[in-house]
């Protein structure tokens, strides 16, 4: 990580535009060296220096250090520490954040004016894909979405609008992301001549519905969880009860494998089973619990 705040800083004395870059960059860490943040300093010193890279100067290589940070940091909280890293230098319409969007999606899908073409690498190209969407999906997306009827609409929001109307659109598609709104958007483009567009719809789209899916398996293995903790068994004697391994329950409890909706049934039926035979063993050993007050 050092390596990349370093390449950034020589790079950044020796182009033309490095005193802006230098200036953007001294301000920006002290905010981060001011702050009690979770990350350690280095990577979000790290991401930091790698997006200004990509802001003022961007290359390839810059595409290759990004791919480093997310493999070690993870995608989300790499966008967090680019938000974060950013916001301090960057207020109102965050141009210079709308500027690592519009370059990194360049880089991913192509289009016009683009700092950073495609290269051919594709798995790099679909990180730095995953990546502005990642970036999308962070910070404030309170505003109200740009009204999008026709294509008129749809092109202004690639042309003429910002981070902040990005977000809030891209907000009001992952609260449910098969609305069926984004397919009439794609309806609205031509897919041959606004390639970049329709490959931005649908990466939003593909990660939305991939996060959307993620919570719903994590819920359901919390359901599991909490269910048989209800039972007062152990994970082994509720296996028995649904006819399934332990192990292969283990991987419903941990979320590593969503059950079946029959299976899902299984498990709740069986656990209401176990806490009606746990009621009756409790009434068998004191033959007053559930019997009524008299008067009552």
């Amino acid at each position: 990580m050092r390596g990349i705040i370093t390449s950034f800083e020589h790079r950044a004395a020796g182009a033309g535009t490095g005193a802006g870059a230098l200036r953007r960059w001294a301000r920006a860490s002290a905010a981060l060296s001011a702050t009690d943040d979770d990350a350690p300093l280095l990577a979000a010193r790290a991401v930091l220096a790698n997006a200004l890279a990509l802001i003022h100067f961007p290359e390839p290589r810059d595409v290759d250090d990004l791919a480093r940070l997310v493999a070690q940091h993870g995608g989300s909280p790499v966008a967090r520490l680019q938000e974060s890293g950013l916001a301090a230098i960057d207020p109102g319409e965050r141009p210079l954040t709308t500027h690592l969007v519009r370059v990194l999606a360049g880089y991913a899908w192509g289009g016009p004016g683009t700092q950073l073409r495609p290269d051919g690498r594709t798995e790099r190209e679909e990180l730095a894909g995953a990546c502005v969407v990642r970036l999308l999906l962070v910070g404030d997306a309170s505003g109200p979405p740009p009204p999008i009827t026709d294509a008129n609409d749809l092109r202004a929001v690639f042309e003429d609008h910002a981070l902040p109307a990005w977000r809030a659109v891209v907000a009001a598609r992952v609260g449910d992301p098969w609305d069926g709104t984004a397919e009439r958007h794609l309806g609205l483009l031509d897919p041959v001549s606004q390639p970049f567009e329709v490959a931005s719809i649908r990466a939003v789209v593909e990660l939305s519905r991939r996060e959307a899916e993620e919570d719903e398996r994590r819920a359901v293995a919390s359901h599991i969880r909490s269910t048989i903790d209800q039972t007062g068994l152990t994970q082994r004697e509720f296996a028995a009860l649904v006819g399934t391994s332990p192990s292969r329950l283990s991987t419903y409890v941990t979320g590593t494998v969503t059950p079946s909706a029959a299976m899902l049934l299984r498990i709740n039926r069986a656990a209401r089973r176990a806490q009606r035979a746990d009621r009756a063993r409790d009434r068998d050993r004191d033959p007053d619990l559930g019997v009524p007050e008299p008067g009552r």
